[in-house]
């Protein structure tokens, strides 16, 4: 949601190699933002027999858009919105005017659409920290198991497979990297662009249309609506005064071009296309301009269409509908069982018969605002006439006569708050039972494994008190429109306002760890070190530290040349969250600096137990073979961090440094010319000129 910027240290992060230029060049250690790109990963196999195949001979397309509000298109009576593509869909099938989503977060928001279940069963609680519960059925894993080939594409990290999203799909495409960044602005997580991720799906449609196989189920996910918002050309100059308009445009004319790539391989007449949001965005409504700290409906009301063989056209349907309604309804569809744990209802009665299906409460979470804030966090229950908000300070509102949710009638409707409220706890568990939650970054099976290196806790599961406690977060709205304001100056470079703003954010909300973690970065990009050392100091002082409070002092207490003291940080970081693979890098690496190659290696090993194909260590390893005099291991290494990721700059370095070493001229160029092509200009402004310089030298021109 919000802008973290990562601080390299490569002036202090490196080993001395004996080169031809006068002074020197080294040997990069890596110390830059943590990849989560990766080669699609298979699901892992099902152990449950097989079902029978499908009733009707039919394909299901999934299409979800981040963050996008339902009243910005044009079917959902947005006057000039330009969404023509999803207006036609629209025209073509069943619109669903009041579908609700369970969690306005995209992790756990897109795990209730494929379980068809609340977080309390799929155990996906939040963006990151929590995995998909394995013995969960998903819409992947049932039609998988039916005999259908199950594919995915996914366009930003946060869905990963490391959180079980992947589970039942036989192609799961994560990866990150992409030639096409121009003009992205540095957002909190890895990301593609809509166009690449269509691409993706479209040539994994040719490929097995080409084979003759048969029906398919395929996810495909658009995350450019998503905040920071940075539409590509035309569409930035069109909606220059509103570019997430722009960005809803260029979504849209990739979701045309998804189905007509579908019409034109012939697979369009019979394939069921669900299009629906995960989330809405606040945009300023009831004080939030992004989302996840709220449910009101500006983040929850998405839009939901389906369209496909015996499905009627132009039809709009008005009865509340959940997102956990979406995988029963597919299966149903197809004449398979979503199975026993599903909690949402199939509406094919509604899409064939227009028939209503029972009345039902939509349940909805956020544990956002404690996760983040440190705020409490917030339940909701939804019925076509009513919304109970459970906070603090509890909310009802009448959606009759206050569809905007501005007035809290509670004390006069007490009765009705008392009976939502049985319903809330009846999903949620007991209250008398809540307290703390346990997060589960890794898997049983990778725990242990990390147990084997030495690592005793694991990452040790860091638990979070759900029961009300803290501030309520509509008592912390000015804090909250501080920090998003701050968050845009960010993304644009403004640093020194931003950091004015947080200043007296942190003053008037000193428990709120995402306004330290932001400050710091701001203190950072100002090289203002002491500052920042101080001000992690004080979080922790004020118990309103994270693991990356940790991580980042390190990374200060390299810049103010204390690397013991940056140690002991880092470690305290590895010690409350294992999974903070950046922070394990940037640790291995300290301690090659330090001559501790043994904790090196094991650091090492607790990266690629998580993630096998983790660049950064493998550099890592590299420069581990090098200490060791072994330039050919050496070499490997290096060779295999481009592969995973071949938008770090350090391993092209080494490479080159260890071509020249061996008379390999030609070879060390291009290497050099990689290492200048996805060079830092900051972090490498020290190595940049000398590279340059010897690329000449070597005759490169």
């Amino acid at each position: 949601m919000v802008f973290l910027r990562r601080v390299m240290w490569t002036d202090r992060s490196y080993k001395q190699i004996r080169g031809p230029w006068t002074g020197g060049l080294t040997l990069i250690l890596l110390f830059c933002l943590m990849s989560l790109a990766c080669s699609s990963k298979p699901a892992s196999k099902q152990t449950a027999s097989a079902p029978a195949p499908p009733k009707r001979n039919a394909s299901v397309l999934l299409i979800t858009l981040d963050t996008l509000r339902a009243d910005h298109l044009g079917c959902y009576g947005r006057k000039g919105a330009v969404s023509p593509n999803i207006d036609a869909l629209a025209q073509q099938g069943v619109r669903f005017a009041r579908a609700f989503v369970q969690v306005p977060l995209t992790t756990p928001s897109h795990a209730s659409i494929l379980t068809g279940s609340y977080p309390q069963v799929h155990k996906l609680r939040d963006n990151g920290g929590f995995i998909l519960d394995k013995s969960i059925p998903t819409l992947a894993s049932v039609t998988k198991q039916a005999g259908l080939d199950t594919a995915a594409f996914v366009g930003a990290a946060v869905l990963h497979h490391q959180y079980g999203l992947n589970r039942g799909f036989g192609t799961y495409a994560d990866d990150m990297r992409s030639s096409a960044k121009e003009g992205l602005l540095p957002g909190v997580v890895a990301e593609v662009r809509a166009d690449v991720v269509t691409e993706r799906a479209l040539a994994w449609l040719r490929n097995r249309n080409g084979s003759k196989s048969g029906n398919f189920f395929l996810w495909v996910h658009y995350y450019d609506p998503h905040f920071p918002y940075d539409p590509p050309e035309p569409f930035a100059s069109r909606f220059s005064k509103d570019q997430y308009a722009g960005e809803i445009a260029f979504t849209d004319e990739q979701v045309g071009r998804l189905l007509k790539g579908l019409s034109d391989l012939g697979l369009r007449e019979k394939t069921l296309v669900v299009l629906m949001a995960d989330h809405g965005e606040g945009l300023g409504d009831h004080g939030e301009f992004t989302h996840g700290v709220f449910l009101y409906d500006a983040t929850m009301h998405v839009p939901l269409i389906m369209a496909g063989p015996d499905l009627p056209a132009g039809v709009t349907i008005e009865q509340q509908v959940r997102s956990i309604d979406v995988m029963p309804t597919a299966l149903d569809y197809l004449g398979l069982s979503p199975g026993a744990q599903v909690q949402g209802q199939s509406l094919l009665p509604s899409l064939l018969e227009r028939q209503s299906v029972p009345a039902r409460f939509a349940y909805m979470e956020t544990l956002y605002p404690k996760t983040s804030h440190g705020w409490s966090e917030l339940r909701a229950i939804r019925t076509d006439d009513w919304k109970l908000i459970v906070a603090p300070t509890p909310e009802l509102y009448d959606l009759q006569t206050d569809a905007s949710e501005q007035r809290n009638v509670r004390q006069e409707h007490l009765s009705k708050a008392e009976e939502l409220e049985k319903h809330v706890w009846e999903i949620a568990g007991p209250r008398e039972s809540l307290g703390r939650l346990e997060r589960e970054p890794v898997s049983d099976q990778t725990m242990r494994e990390l147990q084997s290196l030495g690592y005793a806790s694991a990452g040790a599961r860091r638990e979070l008190r759900i029961d009300l406690s803290g501030p309520d977060p509509k008592d912390r709205v000015h804090v909250l429109k501080w920090l998003d304001r701050a968050s845009d100056l960010m993304n644009h470079d403004r640093f020194a306002a931003a950091a004015s703003m947080l200043e007296k954010a942190v003053a008037e909300d000193p428990t709120n760890p995402a306004l330290y973690g932001h400050l710091g970065t701001c203190y950072q990009q100002l090289r203002q070190f002491q500052k920042a050392l101080q001000l992690y100091q004080q979080a922790i002082q004020n118990g309103a530290d994270t693991d990356q409070t940790h991580a980042e002092t390190g990374e200060v207490y390299i810049r103010l040349g204390d690397p013991q003291k940056a140690a002991f940080a880092m470690e305290k970081a590895a010690e409350m969250n294992l999974t903070n693979l950046q922070n394990l890098t940037n640790l291995a690496t300290l301690y090659l600096n330090l001559g501790r190659l043994p904790e090196a290696q094991r650091t090492v090993k607790a990266i690629l137990t998580q993630n096998s194909r983790h660049g950064g260590a493998y550099n890592v390893l590299g420069i581990i073979e090098i200490q060791r005099g072994q330039p050919g291991a050496a070499r490997g290494y290096f060779e295999k961090a481009v592969e995973y990721d071949p938008n770090l700059s350090e391993p092209y370095m080494n490479l080159a440094l260890l071509a020249e070493e061996s008379g390999q001229t030609q070879l060390a160029v291009g290497y050099y010319r990689k290492f200048l092509e996805h060079a830092d200009p900051t972090a490498h402004r020290e190595f940049i000129p000398k590279v340059k310089a010897a690329i000449k030298e070597l005759g490169g021109g």
